[in-house]
């Protein structure tokens, strides 16, 4: 595989979560000062919402190409579902020798880079103490034994030590770092027979504003009765009443860092590690009078710009339904490359599927669609290269490129984000999305790739419900042992070819013949031997069918060919002479201890005089009677293969 730069894999969980979109702020912006491309590979919810999602987007993992990368950047702790990260990291012990960085989570197999906490929450209680001449405070981490929680932890102990405040742990408490612990640690305090501390300062702003809610529920007031402070400066904390005081979480540098190291490793050089600290940012609700919502909401608004996330919220997006009228794949796929407008003008989209993504004929009882991997052969239906758009959906390419440009000479590093496409855990394949002006894929990104997936699965439904209603209707018109037409394919077709040829004028052919002595193969031999010999005659007559001529079984052992398009008799007789020549062979490699033969009537000629068809039909059938007739008295109606008559 020829690379024009080498290629840095990030494996991660929801690229857009304010943790990881940091981070990824950080990969990218090293790993392009490096001259490295970067693949993301992740999965675009990191909570689980159902057991059969979650399976379908952590697929995604399956796959990768580890050969094809030259170093790797791995964040377990946003893989926590179902031991995902377990799973990727035993793969990666089995196929990738080069460099693994892990980020936040102790890997016993590959290096480890962690981010530094506790030089920010040092930060914070310094401040409570500094600022507002607070010694009382009590300390909510996260998860106990998680490595956030450690080092946060550590950094409020830091802090008391350094300013002389002794260290109670009765007002140490660990949480979740989400939203349901904050009522549990307030009452414990209210419950405790001191007063209530004069700080909570809590280890993620979720905490804190369940902190928050409890007090107010309690009736103490934030921050005039306790202060609160958080920690990550999420939204949540950004926007609420009071804005709670916080840190972003040095994310951005983690991801510097992170490539850093790898770069070190892949090059045998030296790591030259960097300060992971990040400044206060001051809210309300440690009692300054700072309100520094709006210039972080600002920061978030002009982010969100970029994502075209107005027009996709707006009233008049149509995108699902425009996709779910669609009923074939290339007027599906015309359809969704109009609408990756909302994906930004600059932005590249390409749809990779699986070759058998929708699992044609699949029943109730025949559910065997793929789950885990990719096929070998995937196709890519859809391009979006800016302003470019490209629908071919017989484009195939190797599941080992991954994408066929990822290699390809760019004049700069660009970053690839690979992501599932699925419903529930029915693979389809899986999309990829880069853009040079963004360091992630747009907010609205997410909810724009559920569409697809539903979207798909809505026409894999049609496609599968249009199949089965055309086999149904074959199998009405199909003789299922032969696969020529059966009499209800005769009653249907030949009233349409007579009508044509009475209104249009010409001949009518039919070609009318009987199988002789199936009786005796079947009494003598067994039916087996009876359905080769049918079989044997139906496959005489489709070979000796040309043009626009039909053949259909119309009973056990009758068979007949209509035809609007022969010239003349002479044609019939070839057409006979084709059957008679094809049963031969079939006689003398077969062996068998009977002989396969057919009495043959004939009607050809215009059909101005008749109403219907079934005039000439009698003309052909009393012909082929006398036919039958001269049959059984030349060979015997016992004909054995000998001659002799039994």
């Amino acid at each position: 595989m020829k690379k024009f730069r080498k290629l840095i894999g990030v494996i991660l969980s929801q690229p857009d979560a304010p943790y990881q979109h940091k981070l990824l702020s950080g990969i990218t912006e090293q790993a392009f000062k490096l001259n490295y491309d970067i693949a993301v590979f992740s999965t675009l919810i990191k909570d689980e919402l159902s057991t059969d999602w979650h399976a379908g987007e952590a697929n995604i993992f399956n796959m990768i190409n580890y050969s094809a990368l030259d170093g790797i950047i791995f964040v377990p702790d946003t893989l926590r579902i179902n031991n995902i990260d377990k799973i990727v990291e035993q793969d990666m012990i089995k196929k990738f020798k080069k460099p693994v960085v892990s980020v936040d989570i102790k890997s016993e197999h590959f290096h480890n880079i962690f981010t530094d906490d506790i030089l920010s929450i040092k930060k914070i209680i310094s401040h409570l103490i500094e600022k507002h001449r607070l010694t009382d405070i009590a300390f909510m981490t996260g998860i106990k034994g998680h490595p956030h929680s450690t080092n946060r932890l550590t950094g409020y102990y830091e802090a008391l030590i350094e300013h002389d405040i002794p260290i109670d742990q009765s007002r140490v408490f660990y949480g979740d770092f989400w939203y349901e612990k904050g009522e549990e640690v307030v009452q414990t305090l209210i419950d405790d027979p001191r007063p209530m501390p004069q700080a909570i300062a809590c280890a993620s702003d979720t905490m804190a504003v369940s902190v928050c809610e409890a007090l107010k529920a309690h009736g103490y007031r934030v921050p005039e009765d306790v202060a609160v402070t958080g920690y990550d400066s999420i939204e949540a904390g950004i926007n609420y009443i009071p804005c709670i005081t916080s840190c972003e979480l040095p994310s951005e540098v983690t991801g510097r860092r992170a490539v850093s190291m790898l770069h070190s490793l892949m090059t045998d050089t030296k790591f030259i590690d960097e300060t992971c600290g990040t400044d206060i940012i001051y809210g309300k609700s440690c009692g300054c009078p700072n309100e520094a919502a709006e210039e972080i909401r600002q920061k978030y608004k002009n982010w969100r710009d970029h994502d075209y996330y107005g027009a996709f919220n707006s009233t008049y997006n149509f995108m699902l339904e425009s996709l779910i009228s669609q009923k074939d794949l290339k007027s599906y796929m015309t359809t969704l490359a109009w609408y990756t407008y909302l994906l930004g003008n600059n932005s590249n989209f390409s749809l990779c599927l699986c070759d058998n993504w929708d699992n044609m004929g699949e029943t109730e009882q025949n559910q065997n669609y793929r789950k885990a991997g990719y096929s070998q052969k995937m196709t890519l239906p859809l391009r979006k290269m800016g302003d470019e758009k490209r629908v071919n959906p017989e484009l195939e390419f190797d599941i080992s490129e991954m994408f066929p440009t990822l290699f390809d000479r760019r004049p700069k590093p660009r970053a690839f984000y690979f992501s599932p496409v699925h419903f529930n855990d029915r693979c389809f394949g899986y999309a990829v999305f880069s853009d040079d002006d963004l360091n992630c894929y747009p907010a609205c990104y997410s909810q724009w790739i559920r569409y697809v997936c539903t979207s798909l699965e809505s026409l894999r439904r049609q496609r599968n419900l249009m199949y089965m209603y055309k086999k149904m209707e074959d199998n009405a018109v199909t003789d299922l042992l032969t696969g020529i037409y059966n009499r209800n394919g005769f009653n249907l077709y030949s009233v349409n070819i007579f009508s044509s040829i009475k209104e249009n004028g010409g001949c009518l052919t039919i070609i009318l013949g009987d199988l002789n002595n199936l009786k005796y193969i079947n009494d003598t031999f067994g039916h087996g031997e009876g359905d080769f010999a049918i079989k044997a005659v139906a496959n005489a007559f489709r070979e000796a069918c040309r043009d626009d001529m039909r053949c259909y079984r119309i009973g056990g052992d009758e068979y007949v060919i209509i035809s609007g398009s022969v010239a003349s008799e002479d044609k019939i007789a070839e057409t006979e002479k084709q059957i008679n020549d094809y049963l031969k062979n079939v006689n003398e490699a077969a062996d068998k201890p009977y002989s396969i033969t057919i009495s043959i009537g004939t009607f050809f000629g215009p059909v101005t005089d008749y109403d219907s068809i079934e005039k000439p039909f009698n003309i052909a059938d009393s012909r082929m009677f006398s036919a039958k007739e001269k049959f059984k008295q030349e060979e015997g109606f016992f004909y054995r293969k000998s001659g002799s008559v039994k």
